[in-house]
């Protein structure tokens, strides 16, 4: 039995992981600590998940380590060197010697790495789309990429408004996850997020960049076919990445990514451009579900253990 413990236990991430880990036959949560209470001991714990903010998270992971527990830190303290935090963060890193040793939690990535990690900075919902949709693409594509992504309120609050409110923040290179996607896909990137503020759920990130002068020679129906081809052929069955095709029955939207662990794709070639659309849960594959993940990883499991009673791990 995994023991675990999670500082922030009541908020959104936090409340999300504890979902998950009742499904999770392997794992018992026997730590929880907010900014209001404690409950159990840290000492007794084997994996702890930092569901807090930066800077707490940058005070409660060494002192989680100290203890002799794994951490999966959910902020986005853990996932940069320490110069690009620094910049992209507005802050300086109080714990810089644990970056040397963070592994970047994304498992479709990085699953070795991780397997024997003591220190893991888990992704961000927006980068998790991008990264996965670029990644692939090296050499098929040049250029920086436009991502213009949507996600519900749930990323930063739990209730959502009555009256429909889109606002749109920290755009073009403001925004603190710009640094962590083109870092991590190999391109870079501008950036102009979105919030629903009257929808809970879902991540829908448009990704727009230019092809190689190689597929640009191509029919646009066959460089798109090439460049599906190769994002379905980098991921794995473990990894619920799929490429999907809108068709006269169904077009493919939030609402069939929302409660699983799904990352689904379309996309298509105009103009010298390829234009993917990626779409997941912003609190299950960009954040909590990833975050168990990782941890099954850390501890030996199948990576999708104990995930499916929470979410479904796969899209009809």
């Amino acid at each position: 039995m995994i023991r675990v413990g999670i500082y922030g236990d009541t908020g959104m991430v936090g409340q999300e992981l504890l979902k998950v880990l009742v499904h999770h036959d392997q794992a018992e949560v026997i730590f929880k600590q907010n900014s209001k209470r404690q409950e159990g001991e840290l000492a007794n714990c084997d994996v702890v998940f930092l569901a807090t903010k930066d800077p707490e998270s940058m005070k409660f992971a060494p002192e989680a380590l100290a203890a002799g527990c794994k951490v999966i830190d959910m902020s986005g303290a853990f996932r940069l060197p320490c110069d690009q935090f620094e910049a992209g963060y507005g802050l300086t890193h109080t714990a810089p010697e644990l970056l040397k040793e963070s592994v970047y939690g994304m498992p479709a990535l990085f699953a070795n790495e991780i397997a024997s990690a003591r220190m893991v900075g888990n992704p961000g919902c927006y980068p998790t789309s991008v990264i996965l949709s670029l990644r692939p693409l090296k050499g098929m594509v040049v250029g920086e990429a436009t991502v213009v992504a949507t996600s519900g309120n749930s990323g930063a609050r739990a209730e959502v408004e009555e009256t429909s409110n889109e606002v749109t923040y920290s755009f073009g290179k403001k925004h603190k996850h710009v640094p962590e996607m083109a870092l991590y896909s190999g391109f870079a990137v501008n950036f102009t997020p979105i919030v629903l503020r009257s929808v809970f759920a879902g991540i829908n990130a448009n990704i727009r960049i230019e092809l190689s002068d190689e597929l640009k020679a191509l029919p646009p129906h066959e460089a798109a076919g090439k460049l599906r081809a190769a994002i379905s052929s980098a991921y794995g069955a473990d990894d619920l990445v799929k490429v999907v095709e809108d068709s006269a029955d169904h077009i493919w939207g939030t609402r069939d990514v929302v409660d699983t662990h799904m990352l689904v794709m379309k996309l298509g070639v105009d103009d010298g451009f390829v234009y993917i659309n990626a779409l997941e849960d912003n609190l299950g594959k960009g954040a909590a579900s990833q975050g168990i993940e990782n941890m099954n990883v850390m501890q030996g499991l199948s990576r999708l253990y104990g995930i499916d009673g929470a979410y479904k791990t796969g899209v009809e």
